[in-house]
């Protein structure tokens, strides 16, 4: 059983003493919703303090991402529908806590791609849900940037930032400066400070390096396209 509780007045406090009361000494199960810990919380008798803290306390966070795209691939999955991993990234880096909106836009897509006899892909994604997206959702920023080439990399957002230079970690770095660059309107020194505080000849460096690849590597430009499809 869930209470949501507002004991900030004394008739509220004793409407919420009768049912907890009962549950408790019933031995039921009781979760509780508040926005601060048992202790902080103003107006509260010191009996049901000490019982609440008794209890398990947990933190509640929106989802991250990796959770989100699990959320998106195990729904798709009860649906009997195959799920990109590129679409359910895009859908997961739109939505960034309401569940319910995350599955609404995973449902709309499924039908969108129902109607028009076609498979599930980025595009036809970008369609089905161009009338929900308002203008905020394609903001770019480099937070944004460095969250998709860490999940397309898999690789930690400390481990991008690091002073390691191993191949593992400089690459994906040098791809997320360059879409910095060519994305936001922050200046060298600006990315640079974001990517762990590097040098703006760090970063003029990676950005020539990918240019390079990107107009040499047909393949790496395929690859580059498709990451910039899911930031933007």
């Amino acid at each position: 059983m869930i209470f949501i509780i507002f004991l900030e007045k004394k008739e509220q406090r004793r409407s919420f003493s009768t049912p907890f009361n009962h549950l408790y000494d019933g031995q039921k199960q009781i979760v509780i919703s508040s926005d601060c810990p048992p202790k902080e919380i103003p107006h509260l008798e010191e009996r049901f303090r000490s019982r609440f803290e008794w209890g398990l306390i947990a933190d509640l966070k929106p989802p991250d991402i990796e959770t989100r795209i699990a959320i998106l691939k195990k729904k798709s999955d009860l649906e009997g529908v195959g799920l990109p991993e590129s679409v359910a990234l895009y859908i997961a880096d739109k939505v960034h806590s309401n569940i319910r909106v995350l599955e609404g836009y995973l449902r709309r897509v499924i039908a969108f791609a129902s109607l028009k006899g076609e498979k599930i892909d980025l595009d036809l994604t970008k369609e089905a849900l161009r009338s929900l997206l308002d203008s905020s959702s394609t903001v770019v920023t480099i937070e944004k940037i460095q969250k998709i080439v860490c999940h397309q990399f898999k690789i930690k957002p400390s481990q991008l930032k690091s002073k390691n230079n191993s191949p593992k970690f400089a690459f994906p770095r040098q791809i997320a400066m360059y879409l910095s660059k060519g994305l936001t309107k922050a200046s060298l020194p600006e990315i640079g400070k974001k990517f762990g505080g590097k040098h703006h000849t760090t970063v003029i460096h990676s950005i020539r390096k990918i240019e390079k690849m990107h107009n040499e590597d047909p393949e790496f430009n395929k690859e580059l396209n498709n990451l910039i499809s899911y930031i933007q």
